[in-house]
């Protein structure tokens, strides 16, 4: 009878305890994929942001040497002239390529509407841009450039700081 006891009291501790182990190993690699899920995420917002600066690196660098010679007060009339003409086809250029661009990237689609959602202020940015340089080549006001520009930057924000990724500066990326 006490061997009986034994017995059933020592497949009891193997069951809870083969139990137990099981409940665990699962919650690992629920946790697991969570993980991998977020650090493709992550991943994968960089691939985006990075083809995304390339394809608009060539509009946005001309715009910012343009600002630059305007700054410089050594540059010539000739320097801000040419500057200036490079920066309004640039701009141009850039406010016509968002108009039909298609984000090419694997991120879920909240992420992606995100990110696509962001570009309409960019668009406007290089249109902006391209009003200020025709009302003044000397003397343009980015300021409603600059707001476009700064609801770009917020709106992407958030989508780095949801995948826990610092948030770029797209004028630096861009440059």
């Amino acid at each position: 009878m006490k061997k009986l006891m034994y017995l059933l009291a020592l497949t009891a501790i193997v069951a809870i305890f083969a139990t137990g182990c099981s409940n665990a190993e699962e919650s690992k690699s629920d946790s697991g994929s969570e993980k991998t899920e977020t650090t493709d995420v992550k991943k994968e917002l960089i691939n985006t942001q990075m083809d995304f600066t390339a394809d608009f690196s060539p509009n946005y660098a001309p715009i910012a040497d343009y600002q630059a010679a305007l700054a410089d007060e050594a540059s010539t009339e000739d320097v801000i002239k040419t500057s200036a003409e490079a920066a309004k086809k640039a701009a141009d250029e850039g406010a016509a390529k968002l108009a039909d661009y298609k984000l090419e990237s694997n991120l879920p689609d909240e992420e992606k509407e995100a990110f696509t959602a962001s570009l309409e202020s960019f668009k406007v940015y290089f249109e902006e841009v391209s009003k200020a340089i025709d009302a003044s080549q000397n003397e343009p006001n980015f300021d409603a450039a600059q707001k476009q520009f700064d609801t770009f930057q917020s709106d992407l924000e958030g989508i780095y700081k949801d995948a826990d990724l610092q948030v770029p500066n797209m004028a630096t990326a861009l440059s």
